[in-house]
């Protein structure tokens, strides 16, 4: 059986891409990361958390009082296992 295709739009996509080069962050700090506005964020991690592609768990240590991490599955579909190296092979290029 296939895996069913998940398209992401570029905004999903940047989330994604900011949350597996930075670790688990607070939405405000998603937000700020991604210029994104704060409420288009929330929407974006909301649809993304019920795709099962970001977790998304009360932390009181946060301004927001949540945390948001990359899910495996969403490492996966950007087929990345950290996007470090990326960053690294743009170093490499200059």
């Amino acid at each position: 059986m296939q895996k069913a295709q998940i398209e992401l739009n570029d905004d999903e996509r940047k989330v994604l891409l900011t949350l597996a080069r930075s670790g688990a962050m607070s939405p405000s700090q998603v937000s700020a990361e991604t210029w994104i506005l704060p409420r288009d964020t929330l929407a974006l991690l909301k649809t993304l958390a019920d795709e099962d592609l970001v977790v998304m768990r009360g932390d009181p240590g946060t301004a927001d009082g949540m945390l948001v991490a990359i899910t495996a599955q969403a490492r996966d579909l950007l087929d990345v296992g950290s996007a470090r190296p990326m960053k690294q092979m743009r170093k490499m290029k200059r």
